[in-house]
């Protein structure tokens, strides 16, 4: 079988998602791909596109693990350079309609739909607050959510927080679940320490951004319920993709795999299985990719035509998984 050459490509950072995004597309290629791992500086500029031009006709694929705008550009010289490109990002914008990039990160209304009726399904609550940070990405998360509940006739609201600042409930109005739309574990930690002052028994819900062993250590001994919005690769319904990505992450002592390395994952198994379907050739890889044909992954299937490049579909692959006992067990919460 003819061996395929991919460039994986991202910042030098401290940043837990890139790594692990990395980390996991570097154990995801198979014997038959021939991977150069490469990182640019964000402090020099023009770091990223130098770094990728050098691999102009030496590799037909590339996977980016970056942020949006970085993603843009590696989006621009990948069509450029006549590579196919995959990258993690859900926003829409990476994309720009060019025939070369898949963004195959979960969109914020997939997520969104899924947490609210998973939240209706299972909570058997009516009131529920998103309390979510000040950043344009939090509060579009916390006002879809809000949307979904409330067209499902339930009692949703928002409140943008400073993590910085005391918490103060209205005391008017008691929730029965708060979702805390924070991704920073710092911040996060300190809008829990709040809201449990004054609302200790109420269940909270905590994106899958923060479902991370480091972040798990830092929650034992606090009181109350946690839920994290976590992806089903977790539970024992596993398809054979799934299982593959367990076992390996476990054996490379991960025990808690995060939704990135699913991402990292399928970045570079789906980019591999594309440029083989072309026969190395990057036009004939995205052709094939633009018929619909459903690859399935770590984190969930995917299926891509000439008007979608995100490839994601219904409520993918997003449940709900409750924290006992310092055990992750997707479940029905207790009303």
């Amino acid at each position: 079988m003819q061996k395929t050459s991919i460039l994986l490509i991202g910042p030098e950072s401290d940043n837990s998602s890139p790594e692990d995004q990395s980390f996991a597309a570097r154990l995801a290629v198979g014997p038959d791909v021939t991977l150069h791992h490469q990182r640019f500086r964000r402090d020099v500029p023009d770091d990223l596109e130098r770094q990728v031009a050098a691999w102009s006709g030496k590799v037909t694929g590339v996977v980016g693990t970056m942020r949006v705008p970085e993603s843009q550009l590696l989006g621009e010289l990948a069509e450029r350079l006549n590579m196919v490109c995959f990258v993690a990002n859900n926003n829409p914008s990476v994309w720009q309609q060019r025939r070369n990039v898949f963004h195959i990160g979960y969109p914020t209304g997939q997520t969104t739909g899924a947490v609210a009726d998973a939240l209706m399904r299972q909570t058997g609550r009516r009131r529920y607050l998103m309390l979510h940070d000040l950043t344009e990405f939090q509060t579009r998360v916390a006002i879809h959510t809000e949307m979904r509940l409330r067209d499902g006739g339930m009692d949703a609201r928002c409140l943008a927080h400073d993590a910085e600042k005391p918490f103060t409930p209205d005391n008017g109005w008691k929730p029965d679940l708060i979702y805390v739309v924070f991704s920073s574990e710092r911040k996060a930690l300190k809008v829990i320490a709040a809201v449990r002052q004054s609302m200790p028994d109420v269940p909270l819900v905590l994106g899958r951004s923060l479902l991370r062993e480091s972040f798990l250590q830092a929650l034992r001994g606090q009181p109350g319920e946690f839920w994290f919005v976590d992806t089903n690769f977790r539970n024992g319904n596993r398809t054979n993709e799934q299982q593959t990505f367990m076992r390996t992450m476990t054996s490379h002592a991960i025990a808690l795999p995060t939704t990135n390395h699913a991402f990292g994952w399928d970045c570079m198994t789906f980019c591999d299985a594309s440029l083989k379907a072309g026969g190395g050739d990057p036009q004939r890889a995205i052709a094939w990719l633009e018929t619909g044909v459903t690859l399935e992954g770590a984190g969930g299937g995917c299926s891509f035509t000439h008007d979608n490049h995100n490839g994601r579909h219904g409520f993918g692959p997003t449940v709900l998984t409750n924290l006992r006992h310092g055990m992750l067990r997707e479940q029905r919460i207790d009303a």
